[in-house]
């Protein structure tokens, strides 16, 4: 038994024992959150709310921890179908004995799930280096899907909307203001309040919008890697998993403040590629091309609450001493990742991602979008929104990828752009613009707006084209709908980008790792960043 123990309920002493089970047990884990006792018993989970009163989370009394209970099984069934959640089981007293189930005094309750393979663990894949493109892929497909899905509503809207993450914030920053001297420094507190402050002051009418656009839904609110499982026992083979079921306007939000909980978890894991593809993929997913405007200040927002929950930790009695080191360790280097998002500042630029499909355009240019915080404005995302999707792929110069619509969409696209541009907003275009014709209005678009202009054009062999676009043929992440012959023909198609000086274009080869593509854009600009 731990040597903290003698810190923790009766009923979940008792629960550490075999007995309690009313069955054969092997092994039994005891995990603490600050808000939950988590015991894993073989292939079985119990989560037992602790009886405490945080201000955002209340599970005083008995009838609150069940009615806690009972929400999380309902709520995360939604991301984890299947048996995964099995239901909310009775903490029963028998004379001085404890049990699961049965007869007796009901003393708690807990959520009863099956046990995830710790293997498949998202957090555990990436220290392993075995998260891959197509598993991002997979994971920001399956938020869009259950976010498109998400209920909405007036009253969710108001909820969790300007006011309430207005709200959210400075609540968080009051809970966090007892630790300066402990996990952050005045001068980093200080500096994430006025963060905090000006920039819901200056982008009212962007967070308003998102309100009037329908962004505002009931989401996840805790998106990290550790809730996320690749189980191919879960139907569609990931469980998004441990959403946030004690109070509401945690969980009502933005859904692109849902998504950058889990990309600001991938940053503090050392992935900032992956974190930007993860975006990038997301936004496409979801079509959502004003997302990464509010990405660092709602990436600050969750690093800080991170950093606020490792903090709690240390005035828990029941957490060792080693236990506690851990968690001041791990709050100063979230207190640290949210001030990094709060300094840094968005430069208004142009950049046009071009090459055939298969070349990887779409996703570079996802990526640049989120590590610049650009709007990102997608022939393909625009496509979708003009003309009606019967689902069934159209070959070259057909449908909505004729002639005629597709300079219906290149109109729009620039349209949108320049008006984006004229805001003071850095623009990323994800297009093939193969030809110069469709270049110059481009480049000239940047001419009269006065900011910088760069084409990065995505080149890869043929090869890798043709075995990229048959094994994305069963994947069910990707919107594109390129084909071989289609890269043949639009390679042959394709006008080398001459007529811009070479300050103004660079070509990317998209086998590079991930990484070495940002940097190679990155370094073109003049813009540092983390490697």
């Amino acid at each position: 038994m731990p040597r903290t123990a003698s810190f923790l309920p009766a009923h979940v002493r008792a629960l550490l024992g075999p007995r309690a089970y009313g069955r054969a047990v092997g092994s039994i884990d005891l995990i603490q959150t600050h808000i939950s006792y988590v015991l894993l018993a073989d292939d079985e989970v119990y989560k037992i709310k602790k009886a405490v009163d945080l201000g955002f989370a209340d599970f005083t009394t008995l009838e609150k921890r069940k009615a806690a209970c009972e929400a999380e099984v309902r709520l995360n069934r939604r991301g984890c179908p299947g048996d995964t959640y099995l239901g909310v089981v009775p903490i029963v007293r028998r004379g001085a004995s404890y049990r699961i189930g049965g007869e007796g005094e009901i003393v708690d309750y807990a959520v009863h799930m099956r046990r995830l393979p710790r293997e498949r663990m998202m957090d555990v894949l990436l220290e392993q280096d075995k998260v891959d493109f197509d598993m991002i892929g997979r994971v920001a497909a399956r938020l869009a899907a259950l976010h498109r899905e998400a209920e909405r509503g007036p009253e969710i809207t108001r909820m969790g909307g300007v006011e309430t993450l207005r709200k959210n914030w400075r609540d968080n920053l009051g809970h966090i203001r007892p630790f300066i001297g402990k996990t952050l420094t005045l001068r980093r507190f200080e500096k994430l309040q006025r963060f905090a402050e000006s920039f819901m002051q200056r982008e009212a009418q962007l967070l308003r919008d998102r309100e009037a656009e329908g962004w505002v839904r009931d989401c996840h609110g805790d998106l990290r890697s550790d809730a996320v499982c690749f189980d191919p026992r879960v139907p569609g083979g990931i469980c998004i998993y441990d959403c946030i079921e004690f109070n509401d306007a945690f969980r009502y939000s933005d859904t692109g403040l849902d998504a950058a909980f889990l990309a600001m978890d991938l940053d503090y894991r050392g992935r900032p590629e992956l974190s930007d593809l993860f975006v990038g993929l997301y936004a496409a997913a979801v079509g959502d091309k004003r997302l990464p405007l509010l990405l660092d200040f709602y990436k600050s927002y969750r690093a800080s609450v991170r950093g606020k929950v490792e903090s709690l930790l240390l005035e828990d009695p029941s957490v060792s001493r080693a236990q506690k080191a851990g968690a001041r360790e791990r709050a100063q280097r979230y207190f640290q990742l949210a001030e990094t998002y709060a300094s840094k500042r968005p430069r208004r630029s142009l950049l046009l991602v071009t090459g055939p499909s298969g070349t990887g355009k779409s996703v570079l240019a996802g990526v640049l979008s989120a590590r610049l915080g650009s709007v990102i404005l997608s022939t393909d995302m625009l496509r979708r929104e003009l003309f009606e999707t019967t689902g069934e792929r159209e070959a070259l110069d057909t449908g909505k990828y004729a002639p005629e619509r597709r300079e219906q969409v290149y109109g729009a696209l620039e349209r949108q752009a320049e008006a984006f541009l004229r805001e003071g907003r850095p623009v990323v275009i994800d297009g093939t613009y193969l030809e110069r014709r469709q270049r110059r209005p481009v480049a000239a678009m940047a001419a009269e707006t006065g900011v910088p202009f760069l084409l990065v054009e995505c080149t890869a062999p043929d090869e890798v084209v043709e075995a990229r676009q048959k094994r994305r043929e069963g994947e069910t992440w990707t919107t594109s709908e390129g084909r071989f012959e289609v890269y043949l023909a639009q390679k042959a198609r394709r006008e080398p980008p001459d007529e811009l000086p070479e300050s103004q274009r660079l070509a990317v080869d998209t086998t590079a790792p991930l990484q070495a593509q940002i940097r190679a854009v990155l370094d073109r600009l003049g813009i540092g960043g983390p490697d």
